[in-house]
């Protein structure tokens, strides 16, 4: 109770300060959404936007993608039964359990969603390579399709890697060491990068050792042009992990030790590796047209010491032709993937295949409209492992327009439709084939306002979604299967403030306030008729104050994320409920010359944090104090 009331004094204290101090900034400036079908400055977008760029991302010391996301964004971010290199993501209240399948993610346009109950695999992406994080809420389902629910997180990486050799050491035996190199003339960009993770683990397993886990990261990336207008790529990209996953604890055990190992489950290990090709192009021809294709192939494999071992094939290819002239901006394109799972008994199956047309409107130098519509066919074959193929077909529509009061201030409004089919292991339990679930289709209603000054940006979001639907895990005693909820709704309030208190000092903060409803849903006689969404907190906060000076930079931050009901709990009915998330990180870094020296404590204040899925059924997160220190050298 004193770490949390600590806490709760050292995060007031920061937001007073940006109060406090003088005028002396430097300038915050509106940036380009360049993942979007159509670029567009964030103040003209017609949609709901957070956008961090290079410099946000360094400011914050973060060590892998998946910390910056959860210390300084509006997402929420939990290892996935235990693994830290593919965690779980939710935006917008679809909760941690099933979030991740409500969003799509992209890395340089590249989607990473799989067709099985699989996050998306961020750790491959060295934070250092990012140039830009832009995350869309609530639009996205024109360029997308598939999952685009709650909306979209696009990773951008850099035209040339920095060169530079790092490494660090922490607490659990944790060592990191990492390459980066990067090269380029007028015509060539090549760059190459390779890391290494391994931590002795923190929590004890049945079979007497530890969860320890390692992780690999290579890749290579060649950009060449040949001409002024015309730009090829290609890339190879090779990431594999093994990680131990320790059971869950029951509410005694965790409050007790929460490194001992589970009485009411079973460990488990696996090996994951995947190998990724990429080739693309971009030409521009005329004076206002453009044309870009890309292509990518992924293998992937999975073992779990059970036995159980799954190959994947993934196939994507994207093209688009873009006009751009003075008062309008047109893009239409294909998407085509196809994705097949192969076990030692059968292959099955997802393929999407859609057309899209988007386009934006300037009607005055103040008010622009845009518009966009998706037709997106969807097969699955699943005759090979006893199911039956269907196909489904599926539209999407976006609608938004923006006013702008001046060159700092602006509003928008947006209508979005959008789907989301269910993937292969929701048509599958224990092997067998249990029918065909309906896709999940969404309404999302948004309004906001944008206001970017000098030495301030304030962003301020409202949002509706009303769901037909929605996919879950229905799970209450012997009764366990994937079905829908037939009807249910969220809305919130979405608030971002990143201040300039002077030109060494700022203060950022990102709150949203959440409520996920329950409509009609009857299941086994059971009537979950307005209940919530279990698993969704109705207030997250992440806040920071950064300082530089000269050669010395740090930032403390907090994440909090008020309790919620268990992730199986959709009667409101458990005895326990998901207790608070609370982690305060310090961050600290010394520049001399092309050395950095840098550390980092997270969960300061030794919070005991975990993830709920039922009564005695609790996952220890970030539970303990940990901290790292190393070097990074630049060339």
């Amino acid at each position: 109770m004193e770490n949390k009331k600590l806490t709760t004094s050292l995060v007031a204290s920061f937001l007073l300060a940006t109060n406090l101090y003088s005028n002396d900034t430097n300038q915050i400036s509106s940036v380009t959404i360049s993942s979007s079908l159509i670029e567009t400055n964030e103040k003209d977008a017609t949609y709901t936007t957070e956008i961090y760029t290079k410099e946000d991302i360094e400011s914050s010391k973060s060590k892998d993608i998946y910390e910056f996301l959860n210390s300084q964004t509006s997402l929420v971010i939990a290892p996935n039964g235990g693994n830290t290199f593919t965690q779980k993501i939710d935006l917008r209240g679809y909760g941690i359990t099933d979030g991740y399948q409500n969003l799509v993610v992209t890395v340089n346009g590249r989607r990473l969603n799989n067709i099985d109950m699989t996050s998306q695999l961020l750790s491959s992406i060295p934070l250092e390579s990012v140039e830009k994080i832009e995350i869309i809420k609530g639009s996205g389902s024109v360029q997308y399709g598939d999952g685009a629910n709650s909306g979209a997180i696009n990773i951008i990486t850099n035209g040339k890697n920095e060169n530079y050799i790092k490494t660090y050491f922490g607490n659990n035996g944790t060592k990191n060491s990492a390459l980066s190199l990067g090269f380029n003339n007028d015509n060539i960009i090549l760059n190459t990068y390779m890391d290494y993770t391994t931590t002795d683990g923190s929590r004890n397993l049945q079979s007497g050792t530890k969860d320890d886990n390692y992780s690999r990261n290579r890749n290579i990336n060649l950009i060449y042009f040949p001409t002024d207008n015309l730009e090829v790529k290609i890339g190879r990209n090779f990431s594999d992990m093994n990680i131990k996953y320790a059971g869950a604890l029951t509410l005694n055990q965790y409050k007790s030790n929460p490194y001992q190992f589970t009485t009411i489950g079973w460990d488990t290990e696996q090996y994951f590796s995947s190998y990724v090709t990429d080739i693309g192009l971009k030409y521009d021809f005329l004076r206002d047209y453009s044309f870009e294709t890309n292509f990518s192939n992924e293998d992937k494999k999975s073992m779990y010491s059970s036995g159980w071992t799954s190959n994947y094939d993934y196939k994507t290819l994207n093209s688009k032709l873009n006009i751009n002239k003075n008062i309008y901006s047109l893009s239409m394109g294909i998407d085509v993937f196809e994705g097949d799972r192969i076990t030692s008994s059968n292959t099955v199956t997802k393929e999407n295949k859609a057309l899209f047309i988007t386009g934006n409107y300037f009607v005055s130098k103040q008010f622009s409209i845009s518009s966009g519509l998706r037709n997106e066919e969807v097969k699955f074959d699943l005759l090979d492992a006893g199911g039956v193929n269907k196909d489904i077909s599926l539209n999407a529509l976006d609608l938004g327009f923006n006013y702008k009061l001046d060159e700092n201030n602006s509003f928008f409004a947006n209508f979005n439709k959008s789907y989301q089919t269910p993937d292969l292991d929701r048509l599958f339990w224990w092997g067998s084939f249990n029918g065909y679930i309906e896709p999940a289709k969404v309404k999302n209603f948004n309004f906001g306002y944008t206001g970017i000054q000098d030495n301030n940006k304030l962003k301020i979001s409202l949002f509706y979604s009303k769901l037909k639907n929605e996919i879950y895990f229905y799970s209450v005693g012997a009764t366990q299967k994937n079905t829908n909820i037939d009807k249910s709704h969220k809305y919130g309030i979405e608030i971002f403030d990143k201040y300039l208190i002077n030109k060494n000092l700022y203060t950022s903060l990102n709150y949203s306030y959440i409520i996920a409803k329950i409509d009609e849903e009857t299941e086994s006689g059971t009537v979950y008729d307005g209940k919530d969404l279990p698993g969704v907190s109705n207030h997250n906060l992440t806040v920071n104050i950064g300082y530089e000076i000269n050669k010395f930079s740090g930032v403390l931050s907090h994440t909090y994320r008020s309790e919620a009901y268990g992730a199986e709990d959709f009667g409101n009915s458990f005895s326990q409920k998901q207790e608070a998330y609370n982690s305060t990180d310090l961050s600290v870094s010394y520049k001399y010359k092309n050395l950095e020296v840098f550390g980092k404590i997270q969960n300061l204040f030794d919070e005991d944090n975990g993830l709920w899925i039922n009564d005695d059924q609790i996952y220890p997160v970030n539970f303990e104090r940990t901290y790292y220190a190393g070097i990074k050298y630049r060339f």
